[in-house]
């Protein structure tokens, strides 16, 4: 494999969403032929099964502990690493099955932003299920290393919602004109993500319908420089109200938007928009930022 070839990544664990996770990320590295790469990560959270309470521990007792401590930690890690090897073997089969030829699984231990900060350079879109193991039976909700994962990277991350795997087939950009928007929209222009058969909803949504129209105009400019065809909505109202109605409405299977434009901070006291459309939407979604 060239290494100046990016890859799709797959960030996979044992979750309900885990195998569509691994789908699409097969089905995105056939449309921009890119080679595909599994990750599963192990982040240790080990606690031993016996309380202490540290004013008793004798020094005698404070080696077994760490005697102990270290013997469940060995054990524990053999286990997630079996286990996450299980998982990986299991992806790259289906992989094969698709006929992909250029595959990578790797293991690797820590957290998930971490690893995708550090494996950026070689990544062109990640693929992350909306929530892990630790959401597993819960139909609402996100994981909770979600937002930080992808605030971790600046290339475009598909998030899988739903564990029914299926071709996308409509697209809706959501387009407001700011600076994330517009990246986002050079990208949707580039194609990479359209295929001929995906029809793609170009919706901007403002107070004003005026502005609205403006803004679908400047879009719908952008995307024919990329033989990009587009249905167009321009919509007058509350952002998120009107987005996820016409994606009801309109049978849309994915949302694209840019995502996280603000900091930390402005979400921790305004609540983020781009957090309020995973929770709100079914649709699985591709985030640029």
């Amino acid at each position: 494999m060239s290494s100046t070839k990016k890859c799709v990544l797959a960030c996979i664990d044992g979750s309900e969403l885990g195998n569509a996770v691994s789908g699409y990320a097969i089905w995105l590295s056939q449309n921009s032929q890119s080679p595909i790469k599994f990750l599963h990560t192990i982040e240790h959270s080990h606690r031993t099964e016996h309380a202490h309470h540290e004013g008793t521990i004798t020094p005698n007792m404070k080696e077994h502990l760490l005697d102990e401590l270290s013997d469940e930690e060995r054990s524990e890690s053999k286990q997630l690493i079996a286990q996450g090897k299980d998982i990986l073997n299991k992806a790259r089969q289906m992989a094969e099955q698709a006929g992909l030829s250029e595959i990578i699984a790797k293991q690797r231990h820590g957290t998930l932003p971490d690893a995708l900060s550090d494996l950026e350079s070689e990544i062109v879109m990640v693929v992350l299920g909306s929530k892990g193991e630790d959401h597993d039976g819960h139909k609402k909700g996100l994981g909770s290393q979600l937002e930080e994962a992808i605030r971790a990277i600046h290339t475009p991350v598909f998030i899988v919602k739903d564990e029914k795997l299926s071709e996308p087939k409509k697209l809706m950009f959501a387009y407001n004109g700011s600076p994330t928007s517009k990246i986002a929209l050079e990208f949707i222009k580039q194609g990479t993500f359209c295929t001929a058969s995906l029809e793609v909803h170009l919706v901007c949504v403002h107070k004003n319908l005026v502005d609205a129209e403006k803004l679908v105009v400047e879009g719908q400019r952008v995307l024919a420089e990329g033989d990009i065809n587009t249905k167009t909505k321009a919509l007058e109202g509350e952002a998120a109200e009107e987005l996820i109605r016409y994606q009801q409405d309109n049978d849309i299977d994915t949302i694209a938007m840019g995502a996280f434009s603000h900091g930390k901070v402005h979400g921790l006291f305004f609540g983020s928009f781009t957090t309020q459309m995973l929770l709100e939407s079914s649709a699985n979604f591709l985030l640029i930022r």
